[in-house]
């Protein structure tokens, strides 16, 4: 019995260690799945941060070409405050105008950005680097938008209604062939616009404005550079 009962003992040791290795092992290799499965998601997430980013390379080389314009516009009819009739319709106003409001807009990129950080699944990033400048781009996208935003409402809510009895909208949309431009039948005179102090301080403030959007702009791009790097 004692012979029995020592085989049977040993024999319930050997089931449980086989039954403890056969435990480790399929946390082994689910272990080994999970992880080959989150590096292959880590290397697409990768792959599509490095197409957006490319992407927006493009997208804000364009809008910073609009406004370079724009800025370019305004500055040449700050330059021309204070000049004498003469000099002052040398110059086509109206198209000079038209550039100074052009209408700029920007759309990036940035599905796999929020897919991640909304999933809660940045920690898939194992690349400390990606991850610190993801954390840098949400941050300075905040910034952009809020110049980008006051650029806006000081155009909208002061600049324009500010000119709105002084100028020529409908001679300023000939540049673009709008159907409904042409010239105005009350022929307004641009000279006394250009002789105010106040039409000076209005395109300066304005000005300032658009420096503080190309500067917020070009940090963006250096950022992205160094993305688009990081990716690779």
């Amino acid at each position: 019995m004692e012979n029995k009962t020592g085989k049977y003992f040993k024999y319930a040791i050997g089931e449980i260690i086989l039954v403890m290795i056969g435990i480790l092992l399929a946390l082994q290799v689910n272990n080994w799945n999970n992880n080959r499965i989150e590096q292959n998601e880590e290397k697409e997430v990768i792959a599509k941060l490095h197409t957006d980013f490319k992407e927006n390379k493009k997208v804000l080389k364009d809008f910073l070409v609009e406004v370079n314009n724009q800025m370019n516009a305004q500055i040449t009819l700050m330059n021309l405050i204070g000049s004498s009739k003469e000099e002052l319709y040398k110059h086509n106003l109206d198209s000079i105008f038209y550039i100074s409001f052009g209408s700029s807009e920007m759309a990036f990129a940035d599905n796999t950005i929020k897919n991640i950080m909304q999933s809660g699944k940045l920690n898939i990033l194992k690349n400390e680097k990606i991850t610190d400048l993801l954390y840098k781009w949400n941050a300075l996208s905040e910034i952009r938008k809020t110049r980008i935003t006051k650029l806006d409402n000081w155009a909208n809510d002061k600049l324009i209604p500010y000119l709105l009895p002084k100028i020529s909208f409908k001679q300023m949309d000939m540049t673009s062939n709008y159907p409904w431009a042409g010239i105005s039948k009350v022929k307004p005179d641009y000279y006394p616009l250009f002789q105010e102090i106040t039409f000076e301080n209005y395109l300066d403030n304005n000005i300032w404005y658009y420096q503080q959007v190309k500067e917020r702009c070009e940090e963006t791009d250096k950022l992205i550079d160094e993305i688009i790097e990081a990716t690779k």
